[in-house]
């Protein structure tokens, strides 16, 4: 989400936002206009991120969020499908086995691992509260752009947002025009998830006839109000 944010403003000078450098996402401003009012019981607000972080997660903790952060595992050149996949090549069993004091796979680097996993779970749980179908009102709100597959879930969350319309479940992904970013609440059971928004969810809504029961909302007219002042660390 603070990189959709960012590059929204990457081309843009303007005298009403701070230096580029000291930019974040003001993550107050994001929850209120994910939860716009609606009711959101305790144990229904629900953030997953990865370290290290890029800011400080601690306004969304006072504000009732569950946060989890999970740390980024090393994972080396030649374990991955090409240089810009997340995804990872199955590697024997003996391989795992060595030791680990030397690997021919050239530079290491540090990916994300069970983030989305985690918040697809969490959806789920919650469409297991309610009967099915679900009673009038309950939504999933999804913050996210992403519509592929999880390296542990080849659903991802489509699957999600497919079993929840098929439960009786009114859905809302929210997010920026470009860039991309993962969080998840629930009112009358609402569901958010923070993740730019991908092509696959209009083409997925046409295809699947989701109608109104699926809606996609751009943060893009509040994007000046999501700004604020970071410490510039």
């Amino acid at each position: 989400m603070l990189h959709g944010l960012t590059q929204k403003f990457k081309h843009v000078k303007s005298v009403a936002l701070p230096p580029p450098h000291l930019r974040t996402l003001s993550l107050p401003i994001l929850s209120l206009l994910l939860r716009r009012g609606r009711p959101t019981p305790h144990g229904t607000l629900h953030l997953v991120a990865s370290s290290p972080l890029y800011q400080n997660l601690d306004p969304l903790v006072r504000l009732g969020w569950e946060v989890s952060v999970l740390k980024r595992v090393e994972i080396y050149d030649d374990e991955v499908q090409n240089s810009h996949s997340a995804k990872l090549i199955p590697k024997s069993m003996n391989n795992l086995a060595k030791v680990n004091t030397f690997h021919e796979g050239g530079s290491r680097r540090y990916k994300e691992q069970g983030v989305d996993e985690i918040l697809h779970l969490k959806i789920l749980q919650a469409l297991n509260t309610k009967s099915n179908p679900a009673p009038k009102g309950s939504t999933i709100v999804l913050a996210t752009g992403d519509a592929k597959g999880g390296q542990f879930n080849q659903d991802g969350f489509v699957g999600a947002v497919r079993e929840a319309i098929k439960r009786g479940w009114v859905v809302e992904l929210w997010s920026f025009s470009e860039g991309m970013s993962p969080f998840v609440f629930y009112p009358l059971r609402i569901y958010q998830l923070m993740i730019g928004l991908s092509r696959a969810w209009k083409d997925l809504k046409k295809k699947e006839k989701w109608g109104a029961d699926f809606t996609i909302k751009l943060l893009d007219e509040w994007s000046e109000q999501l700004v604020e002042v970071g410490d510039g660390d």
